[in-house]
């Protein structure tokens, strides 16, 4: 299993490697500013944003001391957790690719905007929010310090609600009953039902195979204690 200073060191390359391609569309952004609306307010979840997910870890990785917070988990969470912090990287990469010309950094609409569906917009309409919320999740078990681990979720969670719920509203003013119908067939962080039938099938045997193991131990459980129950019954007659 991995040892937590791994962990830390796959934590700390996902989200450099994140920085760096904003950087690169923020370059492009620049480069073609025809800006038809932006707000401020953007640049303090912005701050809150890289103080979760960033500074704090980093402090903590490489500098400062948060020993007496410190907590150990379960080893073998370990590669689930990484595997899960790795596709949540890809979706964020895979999303700013599938915007392309139209990632903008921010509430903020450009000249000639397209609402754009494919991808992994066309699982769910703000799947570069949904791998945030999960690196805030994975940074629990890869940064484990009762400081630095859950920063993220704390910081980003309430922020990241309040600014989908900002900008439905204004793609619901731009694009009308376009986005609208949209909304309807494609899940806000979770993909609908009719998205994803793979998904709804193996969670279905999933659930089935639960409930059958589970009843093959609760007769196995129930049988033992029936026979430890008469031996008892036994020995005191």
């Amino acid at each position: 299993m991995m040892e937590r200073a791994f962990l830390e060191t796959i934590f700390f390359c996902g989200v450099a490697l994140l920085a760096l391609l904003e950087l690169y569309y923020l370059q492009n952004f620049e480069a073609d500013r025809k800006i038809l609306s932006a707000q401020k307010k953007k640049r303090t979840f912005l701050f809150i944003l890289i103080a979760g997910i960033q500074i704090i870890p980093f402090l903590y990785i490489f500098s400062i001391d948060f020993g007496p917070t410190d907590y150990q988990l379960w080893k073998w969470l370990s590669f689930p957790v990484t595997l899960f912090y790795l596709f949540c990287i890809w979706i964020f990469i895979k999303s700013l690719s599938d915007l392309g010309k139209w990632w903008v950094p921010g509430q903020e609409l450009k000249e000639d905007l397209e609402l754009v569906k494919t991808g992994n917009y066309h699982y769910i309409r703000h799947p570069m929010y949904f791998a945030l919320l999960g690196i805030a999740v994975c940074q629990i078990f890869m940064i484990q310090n009762w400081i630095a681990g859950p920063a993220s979720l704390f910081l980003v969670t309430p922020f990241v609600i309040f600014q989908i719920r900002r900008e439905e509203r204004l793609l619901i003013k731009y694009f009308g009953d376009d986005y609208l119908e949209y909304c309807k067939k494609t899940g806000m962080l979770w993909p609908k039902e009719d998205k994803m039938p793979i998904l709804k099938k193996i969670l279905k045997e999933l659930y089935q195979k639960i409930v059958l193991i589970s009843g093959m131990l609760w007769k196995l459980i129930h049988k033992l204690y029936s026979k430890g129950s008469s031996r008892s019954v036994n020995r005191g007659l």
